[in-house]
Order: C-alpha cells, then structure tokens, then sequence
C-alpha cells in the first residue's frame, strides 16, 4: 500500500469516526433539549398552580382576619350594653329615684336583653360573636391547608430546577409527586374536605 493511500484510508476512517461522534453528540443534545422543554413546561404548570394555591391561601387569611375583627366588634357592643344594662338596672334600683323613672330604667334594661330584628339583643350579640369567631378559626385552618400547598409546590419547582441541572429523571418525578400532594391538599382544603 503506497502512503498516499494508507493516509486516504486513515482520513476516512477519522472522517467516519467524526461523524459517528457528532451524530452521537447530536443526539445526546436532542435529548437534552427535550428533556429540558419537559422540566420547563412542568416548571410552568407548577408555577401557575403555586399561584392559584396562593390567591386562596391570602383569600382565607383575609377571611380570617375580617372574621375575628366582626366577632371582635360584636363582642365590644355586646359589653357596651351590659355595661349599659347594669347602669340602668343600677339607677332603676335607687330608693330616691322617681317611680316612673325607674319603672323606663328597669323597661330600658330589659329591652337590652330582648331579641330584636336587627340582632342587637344581648345575647344575639354574643351568638353573633361567636359564630364569627368560630368562622375565623375555619378561615384560619384553611388558610393553613392552602399553605401546606404552597410549600409542596414551592419544593417541587425547587426539585425541577434541581433536576435540570442535574438531568435526573428521578427528581423530576419525585418533584412531580411532591407538586400532585400539594395541589391535592390544596384542592381538598378547597372543597372542605381536609380535616
């Protein structure tokens, strides 16, 4: 074999095995860049349930808030009755007081504590007050579930960033787990179900 030809056959075989290479390398990029669009779109559709998890959660902690400030109020005007009651009930007891004074003072603190339309009785505050108070701690608790939601789906977009670097598909399902535990707390809290 001359060595004109042996060095043909050898730029070949380099030529050949280039190719194979870049084929090879092309591919694994492909690949790559497939894997990568996944984790991305997943990244996406997290982030969009993060934010509805997140509009609820604030939704229910605003709630909760304008629940105890009602109850809170309730409870005040309640107080500010029986400290009217017991002032009239107290001048309707005076000896020196007018008959017909004490008998408007003594109607007066009765009237307080006699259930009326508008719901101001007493004792209708009082109820008023601790269904409000009671509708707060729901609110509350499902705020809480809504969190825990957030946080899952927080720690899955963690995850896919993680995973992209990484190129694990194990992350990647391990994040997706997460993220589907979180929506379904989320989604369960939402419907009252969540406990």
């Amino acid at each position: 074999m001359e060595p004109a030809d042996a060095k043909d056959l050898i730029d070949e075989a380099i030529e050949r095995a280039e190719e194979s290479s870049n084929a090879a390398d092309r591919k694994e990029r492909e690949s790559e860049r497939r894997f990568r669009d996944r984790v991305s779109l997943l990244v996406g559709g997290f982030a969009v349930a993060l934010a509805i998890v997140h509009m609820n959660a604030a939704g229910a902690q605003r709630e909760s808030v304008l629940q105890h400030i009602a109850a809170s109020d309730s409870f005040a005007y309640m107080q500010a009755k029986i400290v009217r009651e017991t002032v009239l009930k107290t001048a309707a007891a005076q000896p020196g007081a007018m008959p017909a004074d004490r008998r408007n003072w003594a109607r007066e603190a009765a009237r307080l504590r006699t259930p009326d339309r508008a719901g101001h009785a007493i004792g209708q505050l009082e109820r008023a007050g601790a269904e409000q108070r009671a509708a707060g701690e729901r609110a509350a608790h499902r705020g809480e579930g809504f969190e825990l939601g957030e946080t899952a789906l927080q720690l899955a977009i963690v995850l896919l960033s993680i995973a992209m670097v990484a190129r694990s598909k194990w992350i990647t399902l391990g994040a997706s787990v997460v993220a589907g535990c979180g929506v379904a707390l989320a989604m369960a809290t939402g419907l009252g179900l969540s406990g």
